[in-house]
């Protein structure tokens, strides 16, 4: 079953989440795809990777975005035609998207053992010296996907998430978070919301202004 939350800060989005049990046929029910959704659909030979496709299309729904307005561009990134921003992520379990006015991404993803041996490819150099155990997978797994959902919403390609993002120390439990991006010219501050649940955590990532630039 869906659960929409809306969330008012600096900035204003919608974050909505699905827990996935229903079989493919029943979160196929009720939605009305386009043809290029339908390939879309098609091309995903995995049954998880199905049911997470029709079950972020049941969000869009119950966020009241119209089917013809959700696209992809060249870099396989959605979007939407009225200019409003749009993120999107699924597990096998979960499906998560987020709406706003402003840049925005966001990442789920389940807690697994292996976060502890990739950590040293996405941790920043601070991350790695902090004081909090770098084996804690839910801290570890939070930080993954606040960078995930930051380089969501910056749609910069070849983006290093261990020298160019770092995520600032925050506690167990934590609903809000910071981070820095550094590009060459600039450095950008991001505001980082947390969820969390079960055996999943998620971010949603915005900027202080609609500026990428």
């Amino acid at each position: 079953m869906p659960e929409v939350r809306l969330l008012k800060g600096n900035t204003n989005f919608r974050a909505a989440f699905w827990q996935i049990t229903e079989t493919e046929e029943d979160l196929y029910y009720g939605l009305t795809l386009t043809s290029e959704a339908k390939t879309r659909l098609s091309s995903r030979k995995s049954l998880s990777h199905r049911r997470g496709y029709l079950a972020i299309r049941q969000l869009l729904k119950q966020l009241n975005i119209e089917p013809k307005t959700h696209q992809y561009d060249a870099l396989g990134a959605p979007y939407l035609t009225d200019g409003r921003f749009l993120s999107l992520s699924h597990t096998k379990t979960f499906a998560a998207v987020v709406l706003s006015d402003v840049a925005v991404g966001i990442d789920i993803e389940n807690y697994q053992e292996k976060i502890v041996r990739i950590a040293p490819r996405f941790l920043h150099a601070s991350e790695l010296t902090s004081s909090q155990a770098v084996e804690d997978i839910p801290r570890l797994t939070q930080i993954w996907t606040a960078k995930e959902a930051i380089y969501k919403a910056l749609r910069i390609p070849g983006i290093h998430f261990s020298t160019q993002m770092e995520v600032q120390p925050f506690q167990a439990g934590a609903q809000v978070g910071k981070a820095f991006v550094y590009l060459k010219e600039q450095t950008k501050e991001v505001n980082l919301q947390f969820f969390y649940f079960q055996d999943h955590c998620a971010s949603v990532a915005t900027f202080k202004t609609n500026s990428l630039t």
